[in-house]
This record gives C-alpha cells, structure tokens and sequence, in this order.
C-alpha cells in the first residue's frame, strides 16, 4: 500500500468513541532506540498562532505533553460560531480541575494569504475566544479531518481519541477530554508498577 492510499484511509475512519478508539496521527518514521528495537516515533505537528485574546502569536505543537482539544472552523460557518460558546464552557470546568494538563486550541481552515490577521481576530473576540487561535498547516489532512466545525481530542503523546463533526455540547467535550485523562492516570499507575515489580524482582535475586 502506498502512501497516498494510506492516508486516503486513515481520511475515512468514521468517528471515534471517546476514550475507546486510538488513532495514531500521520505516517510514522521508525527510529532505532539503543536496544536496537524499532519503535514509532512522530514529530510535533507545529500550528501559527496569531495574536489575540487568550493567544500568542508564534507557534504551538501538537502534541507537546498535555491533552489537547482542538476545534477546526471557518469564519463564514455558522455552526463554527454556534460551537464557540460550548467549547469555552469546557475548556473553562477543565482548566479548573485539570490545569495544565488539558490545553484548547481552534484553528481556521483559512490561511494569510486569504484572511488578514485582524480579521481573524475581530471574529475570535466577537465569538468570545479566549484560548489560543490560528491557522492549519496541516494539522487536519494529519489527523484525517474533514468538515467544520469538527472537534478532536489528542493524547499528551499525539493520538487522536475522539473526533466529532457539528456543534457539540459542552459536557460532552467535557467527558471525553477527562476519558482521555484518565486513560493515561491508569497508564501511568501501570507503568509504575510495573517498575516496582522489576526493582523488586531485581531485589529477590541479589544474594548477600
């Protein structure tokens, strides 16, 4: 299979329940790790932001440690404007009990070249934006979206677990951000013990 027919595919995946399916993003580039085994390595996907309330302009990646919902719009999309106001409410419960663990991002299909800055901003805080705001530079062909307004969430380490098209309520973000959040608490608990199993394990067998 080639590449093209690759991404083809991964554009047709029909949407994901929300801490249930696991979309690995883009086309892997395989690395060798010094135990000389092959593992899946992908490079943050980098989004230009602009200046504007709730956001810097500059740059931000994705992923970059943190679970992040991104929203993709276009300025003329009426339904674009009517999910701003549900995304706000659920960045702002999660902000609260999560921190810096989640992190929101909304990023037009538009580019500079056909929508000034000032424009994009005028829309942003006329629709109460306060996160961060910019355009797709790929973003959406990488993790097979189509449409707007469409809402993902991706993992601190880049997958995509929930995908939905339309306006979407704000505790229904709300849910599947915090299935995705406690899909990694368990990982990280796993991990731990596993840890714990090994040093002990270790211990066992040292003979004094």
């Amino acid at each position: 299979m080639n590449r093209r027919e690759l991404v083809a595919g991964i554009g047709s995946v029909g949407v994901l329940g929300g801490g249930v399916g696991v979309l690995r993003r883009g086309l892997p580039s395989f690395a060798t790790d010094d135990s000389g085994t092959d593992e899946d390595s992908y490079d943050p996907l980098e989004v230009e932001t602009i200046d504007a309330r709730g956001s810097e302009a500059g740059s931000l990646t994705v992923p970059d440690g943190a679970v992040t919902t991104v929203m993709f719009f276009t300025t003329g999309c009426g339904n674009c404007q009517a999910q701003m106001p549900q995304l706000a409410a659920a960045r702002e419960q999660l902000v609260d009990q999560h921190d810096d663990a989640v992190r929101f991002l909304s990023v037009t299909y538009q580019q500079p070249e056909t929508m000034s800055d000032d424009d994009l901003r005028e829309w942003w805080t006329t629709h109460g934006g306060n996160w961060n705001v910019g355009y797709d530079s790929g973003l959406s062909s990488s993790y097979g979206v189509v449409g707007f307004p469409v809402t993902i969430v991706v993992d601190a380490s880049g997958d995509k677990h929930w995908q939905e098209n339309g306006v979407q309520r704000s505790e229904t973000i709300v849910r599947a951000v915090e299935s995705v959040l406690e899909d990694e608490e368990a990982g990280t608990d796993e991990d731990s013990e596993n840890d714990s199993d090994g040093n002990a394990s270790e211990a066992d067998g040292v003979s004094v």
